[in-house]
């Protein structure tokens, strides 16, 4: 649902009722979030990484589908980005935690599977 909408537990998530047809970033926001901001050594992950503005972007600590996507890994594994040039949304979340903060094979071995389909 949308922010001002709650959610029932369990229940099916309806996409098209969260946007409605209506664009979630302006053109100038999604330039924002997908322009380099900081690049280098992270000194929380210890891995050199890139930042946008709020989001990671594509890079050996968070490979996402390409060089315009943009997005976030999560603690245990978790990944999700946004690639506008392809219109491709991805989110992968595990229960199995991983000990590592940035990329998980597994959610490596999937964004390689749908590089591969493009």
């Amino acid at each position: 649902g949308t922010g001002t909408e709650t959610e029932t537990p369990g229940a099916e998530p309806e996409p098209e009722a969260a946007c409605a047809g209506r664009r979630l970033f302006t053109p100038a926001t999604l330039t924002q979030a997908r322009s380099e901001e900081s690049s280098g050594p992270d000194q929380v992950l210890v891995v050199s990484t890139r930042f946008g503005l709020g989001f990671m972007l594509h890079g050996p600590a968070s490979p996402m589908l390409g060089p315009g996507s943009f997005g976030h890994p999560g603690r245990g594994g978790s990944l999700a980005f946004a690639d506008p040039e392809t219109g491709t949304g991805f989110a992968y979340v595990t229960r199995a935690m991983q000990r590592s903060v940035t990329s998980d094979p597994r959610a490596e071995a999937l964004v390689r599977a749908l590089r591969a389909c493009g």
